[in-house]
C-alpha cells in the first residue's frame, strides 16, 4: 500500500477517512507518542481527525500540530502528515515519520497489524506554537539567513509557520498566496510559476524553489551550488542523491564528497544521511532538501534558510554545461509497463530504481512513477546526440505501453 512517499492516491475513492483511522491507529501502536499535522487541503480536516481518532484509539499520546509543513512534522519527532504533496488538490494522502524522518515503503511492516480501538489515549491540543519556539531556535543556530531577501509564494501549509515568525520576530516579509487554500496548483514547477521572483514551495511545504525572471533557477545548478556551500562553511563531506542526479552534478561534486545513490524519493536519502548527521547533505533538483544536522526530513523551511544565506553572502552557483530531457508518459499499469521495457531493452542496466543505463557522458533512467500513473524518463547526453537518444527510447516506452 505504501508508495514513494506514503499513501496517496483521490480523496473519497482510494483515501477516505476510515482508512485513514485504520493506517493511523496500526502506526499509533508502534510508539509511545505521535504528532499529527495536515496540510491546506480541504478534504485534509476530515482526516486529519480520523487520524487523530485512530491513534487515540490505540491507546497513544496525541500532539496536535494542526495545520504545518511536512517538514516540522518530521522535525517534531515520530508523526503522520496528512497530505498528497504536489499531486493534484482532488488527491490526498498520509506520510509517516519515525525517529525524524519519513519511512520508506519497505519499513511499512506495520499495515500488516490488526486494528486495535478499544484504549483511551491522551490528547495534547496547543501544542504548535511550542514546536514552532523549538525550530526557529534551531534554525537561528544553524543559519545566517534572512527571509526577507526575497518575496515567498507560500500556497502551503507552511504559512502557520510564517506567521508565527512575523509576530515573534516582527521582521517584515512579502507572502504571497498566504491562505489556508490553494490559489495555484501545488507543484513549484515552470508552468506554475505566477511571480516574477521569489520562493516557491508546495503544498505541504517539503519543497522550494528559487525564482528569478519568472524562471525557476535550475534545480540541478542550485543543488550542485547548495552542497559545494555547505562543504565549504560546515565541512559536509557525505552526499546522497538519488538515480536521478545528472551525471555531471556527480562529476562535479566528487571533488568535494562521498557520493551515495538511492531509489527517487527524499524518504531514502534521509534513511542514509540518518548515520551522518554532522556531516552529510542530500536532495533532489525538484526542490527536496535535507540538512540532516538540522532536520532529518525534507524541508522547505530549512531549504530556503540555507539559500537566503548564499545570497547575503552573494554565493554563485557553478556553471556546469549539461543536457538533460525529462519526459512522463500516462499507463494504466506502471509495473507491467516497466517489465516490457526491461524485456525489450538490449542495453545493460542498472535495477535500482527503475531501468538506470549510465555511461561516462549519457544516462538515461526509466523508471515508474511512485505516486502517479506515469512513466518517467530521463536523458542526459551531448548536445549533439540527446534527440537521438531521446527518440530511440520514447519509442520503446510508448511500444511497451501499448504492448
Amino acid at each position: 500500500m505504501l508508495g514513494t512517499s506514503g499513501i496517496r492516491g483521490r480523496y473519497g475513492d482510494i483515501i477516505t477517512p476510515r482508512l485513514i483511522y485504520e493506517v493511523a491507529n496500526k502506526y499509533a501502536q508502534t510508539t509511545n507518542r505521535i504528532y499529527i499535522g495536515k496540510d491546506i487541503r480541504d478534504s485534509s480536516p476530515a482526516l486529519y481527525y480520523a487520524a487523530v481518532a485512530g491513534a487515540l484509539s490505540a491507546g497513544n499520546k496525541v500532539y496536535l500540530l494542526d495545520t504545518t509543513s511536512t517538514g516540522i512534522v518530521g522535525f517534531s519527532g515520530d508523526g503522520l502528515m496528512i497530505t498528497a504533496s504536489h499531486n493534484p488538490e482532488e488527491d490526498n494522502g498520509i506520510k509517516f515519520f519515525r525517529d525524524y524522518r519519513e519511512i520508506t515503503k519497505e519499513e511499512g511492516e506495520f499495515l500488516n497489524r490488526d486494528v486495535i480501538d478499544n484504549q483511551t489515549g491522551v490528547l495534547v491540543d496547543g501544542y504548535r506554537n511550542h514546536i514552532y519556539e523549538k525550530y526557529l531556535n534551531r534554525l537561528d543556530e544553524m543559519f545566517d539567513y534572512d527571509f526577507t531577501i526575497e518575496p515567498i509564494d507560500l500556497n502551503s501549509s507552511a504559512y502557520t509557520f510564517f506567521e508565527y515568525y512575523v509576530e515573534t520576530t516582527r521582521h517584515r516579509i512579502k507572502l504571497i498566496d498566504n491562505t489556508p487554500y490553494f490559489l495555484r496548483k501545488s507543484e513549484p514547477i515552470q508552468e506554475n510559476v505566477r511571480i516574477e521572483r521569489g520562493f516557491m514551495m508546495d503544498g505541504d511545504g517539503d519543497r522550494v524553489v528559487l525564482v528569478k525572471n519568472g524562471r525557476i533557477v535550475d534545480g540541478d545548478r542550485m543543488f550542485a551550488g547548495m552542497a559545494k556551500y555547505l562543504h565549504e562553511t560546515r565541512g559536509t563531506k557525505i552526499l546522497v542523491v538519488t538515480v536521478e542526479c545528472p551525471v555531471a552534478i556527480k562529476r562535479y561534486l566528487s571533488e568535494y564528497y562521498n557520493i551515495q545513490v538511492t531509489p527517487v524519493g527524499s524518504n531514502y536519502i534521509s534513511k542514509i544521511l540518518a548515520s551522518y548527521r554532522d556531516a552529510g547533505f542530500g536532495g533532489e533538483p525538484n526542490g527536496h532538501y535535507i540538512i540532516p544536522k538540522f532536520n532529518l526530513s525534507s524541508d522547505g523551511i530549512a531549504g530556503m534558510a540555507l539559500i537566503t544565506e548564499m545570497l547575503k553572502n552573494k554565493y554563485e552557483l557553478p556553471d556546469i554545461n549539461y543536457s538533460v530531457i525529462r519526459r512522463k508518459y500516462p499507463v494504466k499499469d506502471r509495473s507491467k509497463a516497466i517489465q516490457n521495457i526491461k524485456d525489450m531493452i538490449r542495453d545493460e542496466y542498472i535495477d535500482i530504481d527503475g531501468i538506470l543505463i549510465e555511461r561516462d557522458d549519457m544516462k538515461v533512467l526509466i523508471r515508474p512513477s511512485g505516486t502517479e500513473s506515469l512513466i518517467r524518463l530521463t536523458i542526459e547526453a551531448p548536445q549533439d546526440r540527446i534527440l537521438e537518444i531521446l527518440n530511440r527510447y520514447e519509442r520503446l516506452i510508448l511500444d511497451s505501453i501499448k504492448n
